[in-house]
């Protein structure tokens, strides 16, 4: 049986209002357990031993406003197993919360500041959740996306996991119900460089499918076979 050994960022422009998920594992596509969000709602990661049912129960609380601390709150009391779990909030105000439970798996470790929750567990280096959270600060002014980048990429350069990183996930929530960047590697030797190379492709065209989807009579031409 394969643990998810993960390590991860969530975050919001405090310019845009805009919330974002960046998370690696060793584990395959680790982006369809672990990170999730809503627009206008909040943030959430849930790892470890993964539950992704809590994702929806935390999200429920940030919905009717009652915040980060109270979403981890929520999950932590919906699960029989409490210790097992590895929680990251950030709602839509910029408050974050994080969790881990006494049983979380290897060396681990979180931080949370306004607008920033990171953690991690089976870590080379207890430090790394701290160190991405201040990446992140560090790098305002620049497209959400492009910072969960450069956040999760500091974690890699501090050793990352105890074993191979193999799947990564980004998910960026904007003006829409809908994802505004969705980006997976279910499995790679190199994931993170696999996901900056996605980046580098969608990330141009990111607004172009917005528009397609909210006001297609504007969209630009798709370049396909038959487009004219």
């Amino acid at each position: 049986m394969k643990i998810t050994n993960t390590f991860s960022v969530a975050g919001r422009c405090s310019e845009t209002g805009a919330l974002g998920v960046v998370v690696t594992s060793s584990s395959p596509s680790v982006g369809a357990r672990c990170p999730w969000g809503k627009q206008g709602v909040g943030a959430i990661l849930t790892q470890n031993v993964t539950d992704p049912r809590l994702a929806n129960i935390g999200l429920s609380v940030l919905e009717h406003g009652l915040g980060a601390e109270n979403a981890i709150r929520a999950m932590k009391e919906s699960t029989p197993f409490p210790e097992y779990r590895q929680l990251a909030v950030v709602d839509a105000e910029g408050n974050s919360a994080v969790f881990t439970g006494k049983n979380a798996l290897g060396v681990h470790g979180e931080f949370a500041a306004q607008n920033v929750a990171s953690i991690g567990n089976l870590l080379s280096d207890p430090e790394i959740p701290t160190e991405m959270g201040k990446k992140f600060l560090e790098t305002e002014g620049l497209p959400l996306a492009e910072r969960l980048i450069l956040a999760i990429e500091k974690g890699f350069q501090m050793g990352g996991e105890l074993d191979q990183e193999h799947s990564i996930g980004l998910l960026v929530y904007k003006d829409d119900s809908f994802p505004y960047v969705d980006l997976r590697v279910d499995y790679s030797e190199s994931p993170l460089d696999d996901l900056k190379k996605l980046w580098e492709i969608y990330g141009p065209q990111a607004e172009d499918y917005r528009v397609r989807a909210v006001t297609p009579e504007m969209a630009p031409s798709y370049g396909v076979l038959g487009d004219e």
